[in-house]
């Protein structure tokens, strides 16, 4: 037999960039042979009145198990020709093939399509011309003031008011809320507790002015109205009858801004040292918010110069990094929240479609430019780390290849080095 009587016929068609559709027709001959092989195995296992165990003849059994070949040698047939389809071209799917078209000629070949996705080719050709502007970094003494006064609500002290004092905005009230009850009403309403702080929002604004009329132990009977973009839209913009009941009323207590309160903080000798340690980690932060300015500035203008697409594939897979929650995962939830997780991943999709882009461009550039992190580099940014944290290189080293972090290392060393070099080829003013 030639070798053209089994070779595979293949075309190959590029819907899209990131996808492929493989047509693929099987010789006669190759068919013919694996269907001879599964009669064959078959024959061996079938028990027939009259014939011994795997004596039963072919043209009983063809006749016999006639649907059960055919759907055998199809499955062999077309598994066994896409593998080889795929290795012959250098194909890599990233998705399991879809088979459509499935067709046996009168001759008995056998054509079938296979559409799939596999990794999008990313070239980038243009790196230079671009210009971005890197915000300011400057860190003011508000900024400071801010952090401070939010260090001294976080160790503030629930006091009660004083005895028939009213409460006021930021205060945290107790209070027993009941619906009045309306006619034809057969039971009572229960009344429901709740603790909130006045002006976060946890209530309903009719409701908050309602509490800031009563001191603690005081009651009284209240109509309020929902919001008109209340979320319960059957409550939007409707009357209700309420009867409210003040049980305790508590301020906050925030410690004094001084020395004493510096030092209860951490190792601060005084008030002073706090503020130039806040003043140098906000500004750290502007430095860190400023460069991936500087660095989304100049991918936004590579993507736009060099733009390709990205299977929807890839972005689910990413979805699901960023929400650390897999389809196996979802089919454990109800309908709803199924209904609900999917919308929020709808929302998810452009930033994690722009992500996946910005990922790929970096690989690509870090390939294109040798600018993969060396095993030098790793090494020596282990030994940064272990001299900031009093440890050995070699414990460090074990904990990140435990928690898997190592290959996250190399990762931020690598775009680190592909961003200096794309500084160094464009304008950052």
């Amino acid at each position: 037999m030639s070798p053209a009587a089994t070779e595979l016929k293949i075309s190959i068609q590029e819907p899209k960039s990131w996808s492929r559709r493989v047509s693929i027709t099987v010789p006669a001959d190759r068919v013919n042979r694996t269907r001879s092989a599964v009669t064959t195995q078959i024959a061996s296992t079938v028990r027939m009145p009259g014939f011994r165990k795997g004596h039963v003849p072919q043209r009983i059994l063809e006749k016999q198990f006639a649907q059960s070949i055919e759907q055998e040698t199809l499955d062999r047939v077309i598994q066994e020709a896409y593998r080889e389809a795929l290795e012959k071209e250098g194909l890599r799917p990233i998705t399991q093939g879809t088979v459509e078209n499935v067709h046996m000629h009168e001759d008995q070949e056998l054509h079938f399509d296979v559409e799939f996705e596999v990794q999008p080719e990313v070239k980038v050709t243009e790196l230079t011309g671009f210009t971005a502007t890197r915000p300011a970094e400057e860190v003011g003494e508000d900024e400071v003031d801010s952090v401070l006064e939010r260090l001294r609500e976080e160790r503030g002290v629930w006091q009660p008011r004083a005895e028939g004092e009213k409460a006021d905005w930021g205060d945290q009230v107790l209070v027993e809320i009941t619906p009045k009850a309306e006619e034809g009403d057969e039971e009572e309403p229960e009344a429901n507790t709740y603790r909130f702080v006045l002006g976060e929002g946890q209530a309903i604004p009719d409701v908050e002015q309602a509490i800031l009329t009563l001191a603690p132990g005081e009651e009284g009977d209240f109509t309020v109205r929902f919001p008109e973009d209340f979320a319960d839209e059957e409550q939007a913009g409707q009357e209700q009858h309420l009867h409210l009941k003040v049980v305790s009323v508590q301020h906050k207590e925030v410690p004094e801004l001084d020395d004493e309160f510096a030092r209860s903080l951490g190792d601060f000798d005084d008030l002073a040292a706090l503020r130039a340690r806040i003043g140098t980690d906000l500004q750290d932060e502007a430095k860190r918010r400023a460069e991936a300015d500087v660095r989304g500035q100049i991918v936004g203008q590579i993507l736009e110069a060099n733009p390709f697409d990205v299977p929807g594939s890839m972005v689910d897979r990413y979805i699901d990094l960023m929400t650390g929650q897999g389809e196996e995962d979802r089919t454990k939830l109800t309908d709803e929240q199924r209904e609900q997780i999917s919308q929020w991943r709808e929302a998810l999709r452009p930033q994690a479609e722009e992500g996946l882009k910005r990922m790929l461009v970096v690989e690509r550039i870090a390939e294109d430019q040798g600018l993969r992190a060396s095993q030098d580099e790793i090494d020596a940014r282990v030994e940064e780390l272990a001299a900031t944290h009093g440890r050995t290189p070699s414990e460090v080293w074990l904990q990140l290849e435990k928690s898997g972090q190592l290959q996250a290392l190399e990762n931020e060393i690598t775009e680190e080095k592909v961003f200096d070099y794309l500084k160094s080829q464009n304008t950052v003013s």
